[in-house]
């Protein structure tokens, strides 16, 4: 299974708008695991297309790591899941193509946002919405509603946001110093550790795949 380049800040795409997908076919199932093993590969919880190169509105998301931890408890949250209407226990990973938020509750702040697209930047404190309904499609094209609060309705927006070019740094608290993020994600990959990781993964650029559902 490829492992993908991620794209870092300050790549253009990253601030550019994703467009649905129309087309479900196996491609689309092949890339989907492709973008689950990035995330996991970079041991993230959410990755969306575009961060990637590939603007399509896609994102895969694994809370587990979250949710096995006891010390993040108050932010494990609830959670109901459908694919068709049929309730189910929650997928994980889960691999949602068009997703929407048809409804959300107040605000709150959120202190640990960080992004794959921003390596060695430290994680900050942004407002999210608690509780989200979201509905989306599997890459068979099944309907799935997602009901939560917690990390993953935190994780979802999050990852939401750069189907709309939106990214961490835009909602965090506070004054965010352009140069001293650029320097942080300079020092992470001119890290050797970084370096030897990134020479063993390997990755490929999926821009180079020729998928048909684009």
């Amino acid at each position: 299974m490829p492992v993908y380049k991620i794209l870092h800040y300050p790549h253009v795409l990253l601030r550019k708008q994703s467009t649905p997908v129309e087309k479900f076919t196996p491609d689309l199932k092949a890339f989907a695991a492709g973008m689950v093993e990035t995330m996991n590969a970079f041991e993230g919880i959410g990755l969306a297309a575009p961060q990637v190169g590939i603007l399509k509105r896609m994102i895969v998301v694994d809370v587990s790591p979250y949710l096995e931890n006891p010390q993040l408890k108050d932010w494990h949250g609830t959670y109901s899941f459908s694919v068709e209407g049929q309730t189910r226990e929650l997928a994980s990973p889960l691999i949602l193509v068009n997703p929407e938020i048809a409804s959300q509750s107040e605000e709150i702040d959120f202190p640990f946002d960080g992004c794959l697209s921003f390596p060695g930047v430290d994680r900050g404190q942004t407002t999210r919405w608690k509780t989200i309904v979201l509905e989306a499609k599997d890459p068979e094209g099944r309907l799935i509603r997602i009901e939560t609060d917690g990390i993953l309705s935190i994780c979802l927006q999050h990852e939401m946001d750069h189907l709309n070019g939106v990214l961490f740094i835009d909602r965090v608290q506070g004054q965010v110093s352009e140069n001293e993020v650029l320097a942080d994600i300079d020092d992470h990959e001119s890290d050797a550790s970084t370096r030897r990781k990134m020479k063993k993964l390997k990755c490929i650029d999926a821009r180079a795949e020729k998928f048909d559902f684009l």
